[in-house]
């Protein structure tokens, strides 16, 4: 009994952003901490997450489903026509977001959008590999969820 956290004693609840600074994945926001510092943080983080069996970020065209996500929760630009592929690669550079297990290319990220035919989440016109499409539906619904604490405004 000694080994319980505060939290079970009390029955308060955590919000996903105390949980994950409770396990050690991300830091406590400072009052100097950008968006786009917090953003690199969660996107470093769940390149280590695993669900069930499988790595959320194993291929390197899973960079397509973290540019989609962060266009829809404003993170990003979105341009209709055109998805900004080079750019967003770009700005993976420039903030130094590290490659746990896969590169992030505009080469590859083209290929997979021509691959789905432009499709956008929850992907389900796409005829490609059913694996790949369930396995992009989770990642997208953990980045759905994490990305809003990127903004300190959404911060408990």
């Amino acid at each position: 009994m000694g080994n319980q956290n505060a939290t079970a004693r009390s029955g308060k609840t955590e919000t996903l952003n105390e949980v994950l600074i409770r396990l050690g994945f991300i830091e406590p926001m400072s009052a100097t901490t950008t968006t786009d510092e917090r953003t690199v943080e969660m996107l470093t983080c769940i390149q280590r997450w695993t669900y069930k069996w499988y790595r959320l970020i194993c291929e390197h065209y899973d960079w397509l489903v973290v540019m989609q996500c962060m266009q829809d929760h404003g993170l990003f630009k979105s341009n209709q026509k055109r998805p900004p592929l080079a750019e967003f690669v770009r700005w993976l550079e420039s903030h130094q977001v590290p490659c746990v297990l896969t590169q992030y290319s505009a080469y590859h990220l083209s290929m997979a959008q021509r691959a789905i035919h432009d499709a956008r989440y929850p992907w389900t016109e796409v005829k490609w590999e059913p694996n790949i499409v369930r396995r992009w539906r989770v990642l997208y619904q953990f980045l759905d969820a994490i990305l809003p604490y990127a903004d300190k405004t959404h911060l408990v």
